[in-house]
């Protein structure tokens, strides 16, 4: 006889869902709610009645069915092995029912507690999922086919591995069964449906796969065909898979290297920022996989071009330079020394941020990954760069005003940048350097005065090297001067900037 199916007590359930609404109200006692949340899910089924709120709650709003859906995905990232086979088995099969739910961000929640159990549980211990997946990926109708788009891409990110592991009972690896479905679906009409698709295919470029090698030649060919999307995070997908690429498989790459390159220099002027960033990792990447320079040496005059332009802070910086004209305020201002962070797939260029400042104006941006980009660049190329390089700083150097200091500021930014890659060529010219990053010191913008005491920092052991010469001497007192000065700074990040090039002078 058949264990009958579990089934929710009507007061626990209005009890439950009572609390959850509470939760969101901000005038709620969440002291209280959380306590008797606690009490609740000390119940050996508890899971089960959020399950169920999440996947039949019809009655109550969008809001609480996803706090029931986070609620139950923190559980079960905790209590999932504990669990008995029978609430298991309760839970998997409301959430297999709901992949399609008619509410968006229902599917999205689903979805997400589908990959924490595949996490916990494995495929082995939920083979029926996939068929579940598959046969919604075939449906025509919207949301079946985007609840297990969703689904299955939070498992690709989760999980990839899973996904590349015989199962038993299953006859073919679930990778071979679903990539075949994931390419076709990039030339879906639905800009979501491409974008899912895409990112799921995304997860296994480092892994590399069997099932992807055989297919690359099918993954290029719709990939470069997704080149220029309409949608802008389908475009940065197609650049972080590029990248990706070109650091595992270069060999790919190399036959299309020409028209890839033309495409990241236009990717890297994207509109969007983020697929800008995505694309201007790829310079960094090109560079430490040591790919011959020659396949860059014709592109280096308009690429150093686009990196300087991106090295100006654009408009979506400005919540970053809120105080940059307020000094009575220093600790709202902004710090814009370059620390730039290790790449999300690789090193950046010998640059690290400083691990304990987790400020919001550390994200790696745009700008920080452009500066990253040329001082590796510049580490390959060397004094090459600097007859196309050294007029277009010059040019920003020299302006003047109010309107164009953010011009100078990135100037600033480049000449410190390339300072060790380039340092043969810049070396004979020090002086004429160091003169003119001197007067910046007292530059009416903090965000200048901050740049250029990096700036200094990046020449420091050719400045103290030159000391030993009477003029040179003349120079390190200046530098130690104008430093110190701005230690005194009113503004608390130029302080921090001149602490910080002073102890890199001292050493």
């Amino acid at each position: 006889m058949a264990s009958p199916v579990w089934q929710p007590q009507e007061e626990g359930l209005r009890g439950i869902c009572v609390l959850l609404q509470e939760h969101r109200a901000p005038s709620a006692d969440q002291t209280r709610v959380f306590q008797q949340l606690q009490q609740f899910s000390q119940l050996p089924d508890f899971n089960n009645y959020l399950a169920y709120i999440l996947c039949r709650g019809e009655s109550q709003s969008s809001e609480v069915r996803q706090v029931a859906g986070l609620l139950l995905k923190n559980s079960l990232k905790v209590h999932y092995k504990a669990l008995g086979p029978a609430y298991q088995g309760y839970i998997k099969s409301e959430l297999v029912q709901c992949i399609g739910a008619s509410d968006k961000q229902i599917r999205a929640t689903v979805g997400t507690v589908i990959s924490v159990i595949i996490e916990q549980g494995l495929v082995a211990g939920w083979p029926e999922l996939l068929g579940a997946l598959l046969q919604c990926l075939e449906s025509n109708d919207y949301n079946h086919t985007e609840g297990a788009l969703d689904a299955l891409s939070k498992i690709c990110e989760d999980s990839p591995k899973e996904l590349d592991a015989d199962v038993p009972g299953v006859p073919e690896r679930p990778i071979n069964v679903f990539l075949p479905r994931l390419l076709k679906m990039f030339s879906s009409q639905h800009a979501n449906f491409r974008r899912l698709a895409l990112n799921s295919v995304n997860q296994f470029i480092l892994l590399m796969p069997k099932a992807l090698l055989i297919n690359m030649e099918a993954f290029l060919q719709e990939l470069f065909k997704l080149a220029n999307d309409s949608a802008a995070e389908v475009r940065k997908l197609v650049c972080a898979a590029l990248v990706q690429l070109l650091e595992v498989q270069s060999s790919f790459l190399q036959p299309h290297f020409r028209n890839i390159i033309e495409y990241m220099l236009q990717a890297n002027q994207d509109q969007d920022p983020e697929v800008a960033l995505e694309a201007c990792e790829f310079w960094s990447t090109f560079c430490e996989v040591h790919l011959p320079a020659d396949l860059l040496r014709d592109h280096l005059p308009r690429l150093i071009g686009v990196l300087l332009t991106n090295m100006v802070y654009a408009d979506d910086d400005e919540a970053l330079l809120d105080a940059e004209d307020d000094e009575s305020v220093p600790d709202r201002d902004q710090d814009i020394r370059p620390r730039f962070k290790q790449s999300r797939l690789h090193g950046s260029g010998g640059y690290e941020e400083d691990e304990e400042d987790d400020d919001i104006v550390n994200v790696w941006n745009l700008r920080k990954c452009s500066a990253a980009g040329l001082d590796i660049l510049s580490s390959v190329f060397g004094d090459e760069m600097l007859p196309i390089l050294m007029p277009l700083l010059q040019i920003k150097l020299e302006s003047k005003g109010d309107s164009v200091w953010k011009e100078r500021e990135a100037a600033v930014l480049a000449l410190g940048a390339v300072a060790e890659g380039c340092i043969n060529g810049l070396l004979p010219h020090l002086k004429q350097i160091v003169s003119f990053l001197l007067p910046l010191l007292e530059d009416k913008f903090p965000l200048v005065r901050s740049i250029t005491c990096w700036t200094l920092s990046r020449y420091s052991k050719w400045i103290v090297q030159a000391a030993e010469f009477a003029e040179g001497h003349v120079q390190f007192d200046s530098v130690l001067t104008g430093l110190l000065q701005r230690i005194l700074d009113n503004n608390k990040r130029v302080q921090e900037a001149a602490c910080s090039a002073f102890a890199t002078l001292e050493e």
